[in-house]
């Protein structure tokens, strides 16, 4: 069973990556597939799955996955929305899960939706803004 939640009132904890440094220029993460134990590479590469429907662009390259932390095969997900009034914040939250359902090592998802710092286009990926035509 998933716990779903919108905020935490838990202190900040440097031990969350974030998510730029697990996946800038690496290759794909199959180690949790391989060895049945996840790790923060690999969740950040399936939500690369998840993309944002009114802008058309995956989570993490928008800049909107914060950190990424897996405790007693929870995986910890810290992440924000591009505006707090967002319409299709149960989609992106349900469409999050869906996506981490099954993956090695994981039996549950903890989404901590947060919003500071405030989302901002200058958090966005080169290639997300390279997909939607922006100069870089």
């Amino acid at each position: 069973m998933s716990r779903w939640t919108r905020e935490r009132s838990q202190p900040e904890t440097s031990a969350v990556p974030q998510v730029d440094q697990l996946t800038a220029g690496q290759p794909l993460s199959v180690r949790g597939w391989l060895t049945g134990q996840a790790d923060p590479a690999m969740v950040a590469d399936l939500l690369q799955q998840v993309i944002d429907p009114e802008i058309g662009v995956n989570i993490v390259d928008l800049g909107l996955v914060y950190g990424i932390r897996i405790s007693d095969r929870v995986a910890l997900i810290r992440m924000t929305l591009t505006t707090p009034g967002c319409p299709l914040s149960a989609y992106m939250e349900d469409s999050v899960h869906r996506t981490l359902w099954g993956a090695p090592g994981i039996d549950d998802v903890d989404l901590q939706i947060i919003w500071e710092p405030a989302w901002s286009t200058e958090m966005m990926s080169t290639r997300a803004k390279q997909e939607l035509g922006w100069p870089v």
